[in-house]
Formats: structure tokens, C-alpha cells, sequence
């Protein structure tokens, strides 16, 4: 009996040391289960020669770098990572404009970069915008799904929104003749133009809708703490000069003096 008591103590003993093994691994597995997502959004997010690139992408990169977190960054459809992040925990999508209408949709690291939404026509059009109300008389404006400068068009009312799931669609259908205006964003427009096969000499812009500043988006089921780990971590990245030299590399000539304030939300 006494030996048939000690093996059942051994036998525990081993289960619990299992159990033990098996929650320290769930431990790291959960941590390196976030998923982070972005799109093909040239020169905040893109794809370079089989890897993920981008001013925000390196940012990204830095910051989960110091926290030891595996890098798992994956391009996908804009639609995709979106509705990805809407709907499941432990999602860091980037980079996403902090609007009204996404505010309680998800939980905010940032700020990130900063742009301004401009209206474009084919050169030569002759159009002339001076205000939101003149640009709802417009036969039709292409927009790009779910992008930010949609969702906000239509918050304002227009209902002559041509919507396409890929930005370079816009472009053909402005210069083909199939709408009047395009919205896109000042520091991304160039690549999307060129990718497109055109080139800016081809459009010009005709009224400028927003300038807002754009941040990384993370999932409402995520616990808050890594949110404040993350803001934390991406304060300290703009404190030493690393934030300014990654984003610089991108865009040398920009003006970061809101950007490089920390502590923002």
C-alpha cells in the first residue's frame, strides 16, 4: 500500500507539472497570437520584393521589436483586415483614420502619420469645387470600400459615390471618363496613380474634404493593458528619434512637429 501511495504522489506530481507546462506555453502562444494586419497602401504600407514595407509598417515593426513580440505582419485586402479587426480580439490593424464613426469601434495607438483627403479631377476638366455641397451635384465620385474618405462622404450625405474595392479602380475610371472626381489622400495618391499607369501630370486636385491624422487600430475584444503597453512603447519610439528617422526615410521633406508629441491618443 505504502509504495502504491508514493506512485500516486509521483503520478500528481507529474500531472500538475503538465498542467503547469501547458498554461506557460498558452501564455506565449496567446502573446504571439495577435494578429496584425495591414493593406497595400504605398508609402505608409506596401510590399517590397516578398516583404512588408512602409513607414507605419517599420513603425509597427519597431514597436513590437521592443516588446519581443514575434513579427506575424500580414498584407491582405483592406476589406479583409477591416472586418477582421471588427469582429475578433487580439487584432492590430494598420494604419486606419481615427474618425467619428470608427471611434468606438476599436481602441486607438497613436497618432501614426497624418494626410489631407482631396477631391481629384481629369486635367483639364475645367470643374471647379469650393465646397462639399458643390461636390454632391457631381454626376459621380469614385471612392475606394470601407476606406476612410467613403465612410465620410457618405456621413455627409452624398449619394453619388461610385464604389470600388481597389484604389487604382478609381483612377481608370476618372481618366476613362466614367466619373468626375476621385477622392484620395495627398501622400499616397502618387503610387496609386503610377501603379494605375498613369502619371500626377494626369489629374489635378480640386478641393481638399479633410486633413486628419491617422493611427493604429486595435481590436475592442483586446485587453487593455497591451493598448497602454503599446501606446507606451510607441511614445518611447518617438522620444529617442527613431520615430523621426523611420518616417523620414519615407517622406524626408514632412512636417512632424504634432506627430512627435507623446502621451497623444
Amino acid at each position: 500500500m505504502k509504495g502504491l501511495h508514493w506512485f500516486s504522489v509521483i503520478l500528481c506530481l507529474f500531472v500538475l507539472a503538465g498542467c503547469a507546462s501547458a498554461t506557460q506555453t498558452g501564455t506565449v502562444k496567446g502573446s504571439s497570437a495577435v494578429q496584425m494586419l495591414t493593406e497595400e497602401y504605398p508609402p505608409v504600407t506596401f510590399k517590397k520584393d516578398g516583404k512588408v514595407t512602409g513607414f507605419v509598417t517599420d513603425i509597427v515593426r519597431e514597436i513590437i521589436a521592443r516588446q519581443g513580440i514575434p513579427d506575424n505582419i500580414r498584407l491582405t485586402s483592406w476589406d479583409e483586415a477591416y472586418n477582421t479587426a471588427l469582429n475578433k480580439p487580439n487584432v492590430v490593424l494598420f494604419s486606419a483614420e481615427r474618425t467619428d464613426k470608427r471611434e468606438n469601434l476599436f481602441q486607438w495607438v497613436g497618432p501614426v502619420g497624418k494626410n489631407s483627403a482631396i477631391f481629384y479631377a481629369k486635367k483639364g476638366s475645367g470643374i471647379k469645387i469650393n465646397s462639399l455641397e458643390d461636390a454632391k451635384k457631381i454626376a459621380a465620385i469614385a471612392t475606394t470600400t470601407d476606406w476612410f474618405t467613403e465612410q465620410y462622404l457618405k456621413e455627409k450625405g452624398f449619394t453619388n459615390l461610385v464604389s470600388s474595392p481597389l484604389p487604382g479602380t478609381s483612377v481608370k475610371q476618372l481618366m476613362n471618363g466614367e466619373v468626375k472626381l476621385s477622392i484620395f489622400t495627398d501622400i499616397t495618391v502618387p503610387e496609386i496613380v503610377k501603379n494605375a499607369g498613369y502619371g500626377m501630370g494626369d489629374l489635378e486636385p480640386v478641393f481638399t474634404v479633410s486633413s486628419t491624422h491617422f493611427y493604429i487600430a486595435i481590436s475592442r475584444g483586446t485587453p487593455p493593458e497591451m493598448v497602454k503597453k503599446w501606446q507606451s512603447v510607441l511614445d518611447g519610439v518617438k522620444a529617442d528619434g527613431t520615430f523621426e528617422k523611420i518616417y523620414r526615410t519615407y517622406i524626408p521633406n514632412a512636417d512632424l512637429n504634432d506627430l512627435l508629441k507623446t502621451g497623444q491618443k
